[in-house]
């Protein structure tokens, strides 16, 4: 029970609000306990007053402070208060017939600070007692009053009666009014849990119901499906991956399983047996290309960033490179390649192997797309803190709805013609892969019929 969420925030609700309500009582209970004290000190004081008052009207009849004292007790009557008259000595004159006898023990120290403050208070045997001096221009004594302290410890006690059953009460209703809130607002939770255990790979379509968006469920909610999503595309684009893949790889692995039987079938001449293996020769060298190019894939985009064999590279160089690299398979198509450099020596932090790949790869594309006669040309310039690679040719184009698709895997525009040419669909996949490892962008502008331009553009600050 202890494990469940609810229940933890009902009990940290209760425990919370009980420290609440017990601090709330406590200070409810000094104050009032502090506000009957200051009461019963100020009605004690005023009753003083009035018995010193007519004490002193009486002297001043009688002439005879005993006879006077006499009198004052006897008219002056106060149900629950005891009434005492003391000398300046502090000794008494007389006392109220409540007493029966009994004399209120008035500490000298109490007298005197009556006489520095004109009043002083006091508790003797269970009695609060206030003191008064009975004239403040001549030492005629002092007027006590005195009275149970429990008549206000009543009241205080009938204050922690009602505290003790009054507070469980609460601390109940309220433990309960947190549970029944956690649960509901829990609800959307426990619900978003079934939803979710229901979701497998066979229906990663399935999305979270989202009642609010605004709330923090409900934005917890999207998300999850935004992870869902996530999960959805990459899913499937592993299972294309891996269609697209086990394809390509078919038709190479049937062409040399088909040539080779034929080889085997019978006893052929030498020609024949070498044409046999040209064939197969050739196929190999493409099924070790496309290979080589899931390799790289299959790191890309989580791992390859992270085996990135950084070093300061001179790009310059390595274009020049790629350059003349590309130049013999532009002679043997006959398309002239140009070079277009006319920066100084531009260097950065990069994996050398992997752009001269991503670069070959680019001059490949425009080779295999460039008609006999076409042109292709190959720039190398800095811009805006950025070295840019420009690779431009003359060839068929691109039409617009499919340029953003060609840096897909295995993604042709003519599956019929980039198959007659050895393409797998994996080059400008392979690009961009390595463009986005070096914080890079690629672009793409095409005209159908006029040519592509291919631009990638490298951060120089490492």
């Amino acid at each position: 029970m202890f494990y469940s969420v609810r229940t933890r925030l009902t009990l940290w609700y209760a425990g919370v609000l009980a420290m609440s309500l017990v601090a709330f009582a406590l200070v409810i209970y000094y104050a009032a306990a502090r506000s009957f004290h200051e009461r019963q000190d100020e009605s004690l004081r005023s009753t003083a007053h009035t018995v010193a008052s007519a004490y002193v009207e009486e002297i001043g009849e009688a002439h005879s402070l005993t006879k006077a004292a006499e009198v004052v007790l006897v008219e002056l009557t106060f149900p629950d208060r005891y009434v005492q008259i003391i000398d300046s000595s502090g000794h008494p004159i007389g006392a109220s017939r409540n007493l029966s006898g009994a004399v209120l023990a008035i500490p000298p120290s109490v007298l005197s600070q009556t006489r520095e403050r004109n009043a002083s208070f006091a508790t003797v045997d269970g009695l609060r007692v206030a003191v008064v001096p009975v004239s403040t221009d001549r030492d005629l004594g002092f007027a006590a009053v005195a009275e149970r302290s429990s008549v206000w410890e009543e009241g205080l006690g009938q204050l922690r009666r009602d505290f003790f059953a009054g507070v469980p009460v609460v601390l109940l209703l309220a433990s309960l009014g947190g549970y029944f809130l956690a649960r509901k607002s829990l609800a959307p939770i426990a619900s978003m849990n079934t939803q979710t255990q229901r979701i497998s790979a066979e229906s990663l379509s399935s999305r979270l119901d989202v009642p609010n968006a605004r709330d923090e469920l409900g934005r917890f909610a999207t998300t999850i499906n935004d992870l869902l999503a996530r999960l959805e595309n990459s899913f499937n684009e592993q299972q294309r991956f891996i269609a697209d893949a086990s394809h390509e790889l078919r038709t190479p692995l049937a062409v040399l399983r088909g040539e080779t039987e034929v080889a085997l079938g019978k006893t052929r001449t030498v020609k024949e047996y070498q044409e046999s293996l040209t064939l197969i020769q050739e196929e190999a060298e493409r099924l070790s290309r496309i290979v080589e190019d899931l390799f790289i894939l299959a790191r890309q985009p989580i791992r390859l960033p992270g085996v990135l064999i950084t070093e300061s590279v001179s790009l310059t160089e390595v274009v020049a490179d790629c350059a003349r690299a590309a130049q013999v398979l532009a002679n043997r198509k006959g398309v002239r390649l140009k070079l277009e450099n006319d920066s100084p020596a531009i260097a950065l932090n990069a994996d050398e192997e992997l752009l001269k790949r991503m670069i070959l790869n680019l001059l490949d594309n425009a080779v295999k797309y460039t008609p006999e006669g076409g042109e292709i040309l190959l720039a190398l310039a800095r811009e805006n803190g950025n070295a840019e690679i420009v690779v431009r040719d003359t060839g068929i184009g691109i039409p617009e709805a499919h340029q953003q698709r060609v840096f897909d895997r295995f993604y042709r525009v003519d599956k019929a013609r980039s198959r007659a040419l050895g393409g797998a669909g994996l080059g400008l996949s392979i690009v961009r892969c390595i463009v986005e490892a070096h914080r890079g962008q690629i672009r793409i502008e095409s005209i159908p019929r006029h040519g592509s331009t291919f631009t990638v553009s490298l951060p120089l600050n490492g």
